[in-house]
C-alpha cells in the first residue's frame, strides 16, 4: 500500500473515530472475549472512565450485581441473533449503580465470523426523575380527585362511567363506586335521555364542553341542576377513549368552579403537550436508528472489502505479479474512497440533525457557480463520455448558502454522470419565478420507477443503485440535499421516466 493510501486509510478511520463521538449515546465494543477494545467520549463522560482505564477490561468491569443473572444469558443470545435491546442497570466508575436503556449487535467478517460485538445505551437517570416527577403529579391529581367536594368524573363514549370521585357517589345517592359504575348514564343519571345525546354530540363536535347546563337525577329520583364541563380525550389516532369530566351543582360557589375550571384547562393542555413530546421523541427515535443502521451494516461491507483485499496483499504479494499488486490496490482505492464518502455524508448528516452547521447567506451568481461545478465535474464526465452543458443567463442571483447551494448542484450532477450513458447529454438550467429560482438537472440516462422516485429523500428507506458503469454511491446524497435545499427555504423533487431519464428541480430565493 502507497503511502498516499495508507494515509487515505488512517485519514478515514480517524473520521469514523470523530463521528461516533459525535454521537450522544453512549457506544461501547467488545471483542469476542467480551474485553472492551473501543470506547467513545459520551461513554466516557457517562461511566465516568477514561479510555486508559477500560480499554482492554472485561465488560463486566460496568455490569451491576442488581440484575438477575439470566438477563446476561438471555442478552448473550439475542445479540448473535438479531441484536438484543432493553433496559438493565450497569455501573459507573465510582460505583454508582443506574439504569440504561441498551441495544446490542454483532459484527461478523466476510466469512459470517463473530469480529466484535457492539453495544449503545441511554443513561435513563434523568428520564427516571421525570417518571418520578410525573408520578408525584399524578399522586397530588388522585389526592384532589379524592377530596373534591364537587364531582369528577371519566366515563366511555358508550356511555359508563368509568371512574368517579366520593363526592360523585354522594351527589348522586348511592353507596358505592361499584353501583354507580353498573348505571347506563342517559337511562339512569340524566332526567331527560335527549339531553346525553345532545350534550355528546356537542363534546364530539367541540373536543370541549364548558359550563354545560343539565338536570340529572339521583337514586331518589330527585332533581339536581348541575353545570357540566367535560372534555373528550383522544388518542394518537384522533379517536375519543373517554371523556373527562366536572359536575358542580349550580348552588355551590362559583369561586370553587372558577379554579376546577383552571385546573381542568391545564390538564388538557398537559394532554397536548404529552402527545407532542411523544411525537417528536418518535421521529427522533425514527432518525437515531436509522443512523445507527447506517453504521451497522452499511459501514460493515466496504471494510471487509478493503480488510480482504489487504489481506490477500499481505499473504500473497510476494506471489503477486506489479499488475496484479496494481488492480488490489485500484480495488482498495475505490472501497476507501466508498467508505470516505459515507462517513463524510453521515457527519454532514449529524451535523444538520443537531444543527450544528452554519448557513451564512449571500447574494449568489447561479451561472458562475454552475460554471465552477462543470469544470470541477468535466474530468469525470469526459472519462464516461458524457457532455454537460448549462443554459443559465448570466443575469441569475439567489440569496443562500453558497456552499451548500454548490454542494447541492455538485451531488445532483454527480449522480446525472453516474447514471447517464456514454454519448448522453446533462443540462443544468435556471428559471426565475416570482419569489424564486427553479433550478433543474436533467439528463437522459436509465431513469428510475415511481417506487424509487417516491422513496429517494427518505432517511428510513435508505436505497443506492449502482450507475451504468457500476459505480456505487452511499445512498445518503439525495437525503442530504433535501436538508440542505430546506435549509435554505427551498423544496426539492424529482421527475423521471425508465430508459428516457431524469430532471431533478429545486427552489431558491431569488436576489
Amino acid at each position: 500500500m502507497s503511502n498516499f493510501e495508507k494515509e487515505q486509510s488512517d485519514f478515514n478511520l480517524k473520521l469514523f473515530e470523530y463521528t461516533i463521538n459525535s454521537i450522544h449515546e453512549c457506544i461501547v465494543i467488545t471483542d469476542r472475549e467480551n474485553n472492551i477494545i473501543f470506547i467513545n467520549d459520551a461513554f466516557e463522560k457517562v461511566y465516568g472512565f477514561e479510555r486508559s482505564e477500560i480499554l482492554g477490561q472485561s465488560i463486566d468491569k460496568i455490569r451491576s450485581d442488581r440484575n438477575d443473572p439470566s438477563l446476561y444469558r438471555k442478552l448473550h443470545d439475542g445479540t448473535r441473533k438479531l441484536g438484543w435491546s432493553g433496559r438493565l442497570y450497569n455501573k459507573r466508575k465510582n460505583g454508582e449503580e443506574f439504569l440504561v436503556s441498551l441495544q446490542t449487535f454483532i459484527v461478523r467478517d466476510k466469512n459470517k465470523n463473530e469480529v466484535a460485538l457492539v453495544g449503545t445505551s441511554v443513561d435513563l437517570s434523568e428520564q427516571i426523575e421525570q417518571e418520578k416527577i410525573l408520578k408525584e403529579t399524578e399522586d397530588k391529581y388522585r389526592i384532589l380527585f379524592t377530596d373534591l367536594k364537587e364531582t369528577v368524573y371519566e366515563s366511555s363514549p358508550e356511555g359508563r362511567i368509568i371512574d368517579i370521585n366520593p363526592s360523585g357517589i354522594e351527589l348522586f345517592g348511592y353507596n358505592s363506586k361499584e353501583e354507580i359504575l353498573k348505571l347506563d348514564i342517559a337511562k339512569d343519571l340524566y332526567l331527560n335521555d335527549n339531553d346525553r345525546a345532545l350534550f355528546k354530540k356537542e363534546l364530539e363536535e367541540k373536543g370541549f364542553v364548558k359550563n354545560y347546563e343539565i338536570k340529572i337525577k339521583n337514586r331518589n329520583g330527585e332533581i339536581i341542576n348541575v353545570l357540566e364541563t367535560s372534555t373528550a380525550v383522544k388518542d394518537s389516532k384522533g379517536e375519543i377513549v373517554c371523556y373527562r369530566g366536572i359536575l358542580r351543582d349550580i348552588t355551590e360557589s362559583k369561586k370553587n368552579h372558577e379554579l376546577l375550571n383552571e385546573y381542568l384547562e391545564k390538564l388538557s393542555k398537559m394532554n397536548e403537550q404529552l402527545r407532542d413530546s411523544e411525537s417528536k421523541l418518535k421521529k427522533s427515535n425514527t432518525e437515531k436508528d436509522k443512523f445507527f443502521s447506517i453504521i451497522a451494516h452499511d459501514l460493515r461491507s466496504p471494510f471487509n472489502s478493503l480488510l480482504g483485499l489487504s489481506e490477500f496483499l499481505v499473504q500473497d504479494i510476494n506471489e503477486l505479479t506489479p499488475e496484479e499488486i496494481k488492480s488490489y490496490a485500484i480495488d482498495i482505492n475505490a472501497a476507501s474512497k466508498n467508505v470516505f464518502n459515507l462517513l463524510e455524508n453521515l457527519l454532514q448528516w449529524s451535523l444538520i440533525q443537531t444543527d450544528r452547521i452554519e448557513q451564512n447567506s449571500e447574494i449568489i451568481n447561479i451561472n458562475e457557480l454552475v460554471k465552477q461545478i462543470i469544470l470541477l465535474l468535466k474530468k469525470n464526465a469526459e472519462l464516461k463520455g458524457v457532455l454537460i452543458q448549462s443554459k443559465i443567463l448570466n443575469d441569475c442571483f439567489v440569496i443562500a448558502d453558497k456552499n451548500m447551494i454548490g454542494s447541492v448542484i455538485q451531488n445532483l450532477v454527480s449522480n446525472a454522470i453516474k447514471f447517464t450513458n456514454q454519448g448522453d447529454c446533462i443540462t443544468i438550467a435556471a428559471n426565475a419565478q416570482q419569489e424564486n429560482v427553479l433550478i433543474s438537472i436533467s439528463d437522459t440516462g436509465i431513469g428510475m420507477t415511481e417506487e424509487i422516485r417516491s422513496k429517494l429523500f427518505r432517511i428510513d428507506y435508505h436505497h443506492s443503485t449502482r450507475g451504468t458503469k457500476d459505480e456505487s454511491g452511499t445512498g445518503l446524497g439525495l437525503i442530504l440535499c433535501k436538508e440542505l435545499v430546506e435549509k435554505n427555504n427551498g423544496k426539492i423533487w424529482v421527475e423521471s421516466k425508465i430508459r428516457v431519464g431524469s430532471t431533478f428541480y429545486f427552489t431558491v430565493p431569488k436576489a
